[in-house]
């Protein structure tokens, strides 16, 4: 197979995906498919631009940082070799913003839906705290990097491999994949999805409750979010997931255990 063949297969595959994606999303309840989907895709091919590069800068680091030392460095000299690093400012620069397009786009859906009024309040503390988390997203996941990344390097001054076995290594973890570039869009998207139904609940005074929906059919479910669907509550009060208290599914309040790969949604209860 040559490239250009490879290319066409690797495009064919990709397109399958997404409409087995879309596909999911429909029937698990999801409203907007079409929208939603567009907003997943175009955060994951900026996710992915971001990772790649990221690898590319880490590649140099470690090359450099590991050239000519013989004894296992420290979590924190590997710490410090690794900052300066420009994923957190791409991460704002390039996929923040269409985060954050999906929030406002979503919201619009929802609010026509719901009979809402025309203006957006910037003033409510839901939106301040979707704000926060956005901000604090690239960190995070830097941090995941980072970790896995001092594991790697350790891992080869222990087992006594060389350059070659680490460069190996680094170019197979999951934290630079299309992989988690595509899990990290899919998560942040259904986040945006459901943060952006709360918040056209929350401003539409018909609406007075919520109920939780867990969807059916999918692979090891978690019991907690099972045992929650049909959980009604009023529109301003919290759902109680595996002892945790949230808003909505993937509530940034959530830990990440409660939301990644939650596939739940909300239905609102209208006077």
């Amino acid at each position: 197979m040559n490239d250009e063949e490879l290319i066409k297969a690797a495009l064919q595959l990709k397109k399958e995906e997404d409409d087995e994606l879309a596909k999911l999303l429909d029937k698990a309840g999801f409203l907007f498919v079409p929208i939603l989907l567009k907003f997943i895709l175009n955060s994951e091919d900026k996710m992915d631009d971001t990772l790649q590069v990221d690898y590319k800068e880490v590649c140099e680091k470690v090359k450099k940082f590991v050239e000519n030392r013989k004894k296992k460095p420290t979590k924190l000299s590997i710490k410090n070799v690794l900052r300066g690093r420009s994923f957190q400012s791409n991460m704002r620069d390039e996929v923040v913003p269409e985060m954050r397009k999906a929030f406002f786009g979503l919201f619009e859906a929802f609010n026509d839906k719901y009979g809402g009024g025309d203006k957006f309040d910037f003033r409510s503390k839901h939106y301040n705290d979707i704000e926060k988390w956005l901000k604090k997203l690239p960190k995070l996941m830097q941090v995941t990097t980072d970790e896995a990344l001092i594991r790697t390097i350790q891992q080869s001054y222990e087992d006594g491999q060389g350059i070659n076995w680490l460069e190996k290594k680094l170019s197979e973890l999951p934290e630079f994949s299309r992989n988690r570039a595509r899990t990290t869009a899919i998560t942040e998207g259904l986040r945006m999805y459901s943060g952006s139904q709360y918040e056209a609940m929350m401003q539409n005074d018909a609406i007075v409750g919520k109920t939780w929906r867990h969807t059916h059919g999918i692979k090891e479910p978690r019991k907690g979010h099972e045992d929650a669907d049909g959980q009604t509550v009023a529109k301003d009060e919290y759902f109680i997931i595996n002892g945790e208290k949230c808003r909505y599914p993937r509530d940034p309040t959530l830990s990440a255990g409660e939301s990644i790969h939650c596939h739940c949604f909300m239905v609102p209860l209208i006077n």
